[in-house]
């Protein structure tokens, strides 16, 4: 029986215009009805997704920025993974060599940069607000980094690059078409699951995941049931249980009704 659902949001919640389709929303309330738990886990911060938690109601710590956050309903940060401090200058430097611009995200959940860049409008869209600084290499804000990000393309070369230099010391996430995280190794969203389901008792058959992108695999593994959009990328399908329709057609709703409330 399950007992929590776990979704990511972007690409697979919502719709292509980020947006949270009546029959989505009427799936999830009726999971809560039957007390059923609801957690979201997105690449984004906490802000980004804070209209879904309130709008849902919802009571559970929720995943952010690739797991390395993990939220209150309240906004209180309950736990937070920094990238080691040795690694992030050169991060940014080795992004800046080649032709982007970074993005910084602190524990607090904001999202810096020092310098536009055209592939912003990606982060834009998806509702994340990114606020300018004067330096993003100043110390203050290497102390509390959880999540340096770029908008490129699995094709750049950029991502053959990083993947080769810090593949082993860092956790190299691709959570969208041009989203590239880089985080420490332990700031995944398995293992902040793997954190809440052990503070609330929740069994590994007793949760399902829903998602689309590489970063929802490491919850593929802590949870009984693993379910993937139609949308998702060929390793997600494979590692699924069940492929449901796509995120613009309502597909987590779908899924919920056929494999979880069984309806």
């Amino acid at each position: 029986m399950i007992r929590l659902l776990v979704t990511d949001v972007d690409g697979t919640l919502l719709d292509n215009k980020s947006e949270l389709p009546d029959f989505n929303k009427k799936a999830l309330i009726e999971c809560l009805d039957r007390k059923i738990e609801i957690i979201l886990a997105t690449g984004k911060s906490f802000a980004s997704i804070f209209w879904l938690v309130e709008l849902l109601g919802l009571k559970m710590p929720q995943i952010t920025l690739n797991g390395s956050v993990i939220v209150a309903k309240d906004s209180q940060i309950i736990s937070f993974v920094r990238i080691n401090p040795e690694y992030y200058h050169e991060i940014i430097a080795d992004i800046r060599h080649g032709g982007c611009s970074p993005l910084v995200a602190l524990a607090d959940g904001r999202i810096l940069y020092d310098k536009e860049h055209p592939t912003f409008e990606a982060f834009r869209k998806i509702n994340e607000k990114l606020l300018k600084v004067e330096d993003i290499d100043d110390e203050k804000y290497c102390r509390s980094c959880v999540d340096i990000s770029v908008t490129i393309k699995e094709s750049d070369p950029l991502d053959t690059y990083l993947r080769s230099k810090y593949e082993g010391k860092l956790q190299l996430v691709r959570s969208g078409e041009y989203f590239f995280d880089i985080l420490d190794l332990d700031a995944t969203k398995g293992n902040a699951l793997k954190q809440i389901a052990e503070k609330f008792g929740f069994k590994k058959e007793e949760i399902a995941v829903l998602g689309d992108s590489y970063n929802d695999l490491s919850m593929f593994d802590q949870s009984g049931l693993r379910i993937a959009v139609k949308n998702s990328y060929e390793k997600v399908l494979q590692a699924a249980d069940f492929v449901t329709d796509e995120n613009y057609n309502c597909g987590l709703g779908k899924a919920i009704y056929k494999y979880i409330l069984k309806d």
